[in-house]
């Protein structure tokens, strides 16, 4: 297991756009809250860039990524957004040369392809969590433990998130297991290639977005049949449509689970709102049914010797 280095107040944050294109706008503003809280930034040269759906070529958009972790000055990665594009990078990108760097990188939703990746070839610590472009519109909770997650400095990953939303589905014993966050839609294209992690007592915690029930339920049969939800730690939910819907899902959630041992639990809060945790791709963790707790085993960031 490899641990970037902690990113600390007065850190210098490069940002880079390996997925969609960015508003250029919304990213100057959320450059600016990122200042504000203390940190410098860089910008790779296709930030706010647009090449169709992508903010780049392919191999522009993984060079400037591997680059920016090869950076000198620069102590974390953070990515502009998610959208589309992670995936076309997969087969080339150079995940030593990212897990060597010990930087941490920070994303979610579309970018959930790379980390996982990361963890799959190199065992790298990565965090889902905000996307530099949203920087401004998520509440200060959100920032107050991403920044905290990101310097190593608190083993609570629930943070003082409230707790009420979160239920149980299946009950079962407190679970220590990798925590493996990420977009469910991102997930289930990672099935049948070499770049999905193994899942085996994996405490696995999905989240979407814009999806309606029926393909929710659909992403969820199809892990269910591919297997990638049998062995599991325990599968916990975030965010998955809109409120109206959550009935429908729920269901979804518990036939795509039935037989399972596990424990399951819905509506942490991890998703595409302003309230959400910052998560440990790869982190070593215990999850408590009982008292619904996340929180760490051992630390995700290691200080250079």
């Amino acid at each position: 297991m490899i641990a970037p280095t902690p990113l600390r107040p007065g850190g210098t944050i490069g940002i880079c756009a390996p997925a969609g294109p960015v508003v250029r706008e919304r990213l100057q503003q959320a450059v600016r809250a990122l200042e504000a809280d203390g940190f410098n930034v860089e910008l790779s040269p296709s930030a706010m860039a647009q090449h169709g759906l992508f903010s780049a070529t392919d191999g522009v958009r993984r060079r400037e990524l591997e680059r920016m972790f090869s950076r000198r000055g620069v102590d974390a990665v953070f990515c502009a957004r998610g959208g589309v594009g992670s995936s076309r990078l997969l087969p080339a990108l150079n995940t030593q040369r990212i897990a060597r760097s010990k930087k941490p990188l920070l994303g979610f939703s579309d970018v959930t392809a790379l980390q996982w990746l990361l963890w799959k070839q190199e065992k790298f610590i990565s965090f889902s969590g905000p996307l530099a472009v949203e920087w401004h519109t998520i509440s200060a909770r959100t920032r107050r433990q991403a920044r905290a997650v990101l310097a190593g400095e608190t083993a609570n990953l629930h943070g003082d998130f409230p707790r009420e939303p979160i239920h149980v589905l299946r009950k079962g014993r407190k679970v220590v297991g990798r925590l493996l966050p990420g977009n469910l839609t991102m997930i289930a294209t990672l099935l049948g290639t070499p770049f999905l992690p193994s899942l085996k007592d994996a405490i696995v915690l999905v989240e979407d977005v814009n999806e309606p029930p029926h393909r929710v339920d659909r992403l969820f049969f199809h892990l269910r049949n591919a297997g990638a939800l049998r062995s599991l730690g325990a599968l916990l939910t975030g965010e998955l449509g809109e409120d109206k819907d959550m009935d429908t899902v729920t269901r979804s959630v518990r036939e795509a689970t039935r037989g399972e041992g596990y424990p399951v639990a819905m509506n942490f809060p991890y998703g595409h709102g302003a309230e959400r945790m910052t998560l440990p791709v790869g982190g070593l963790v215990e999850f408590d049914p009982s008292r619904m707790t996340l929180s760490l085993v051992e630390a995700v960031t290691r200080s250079a010797s």
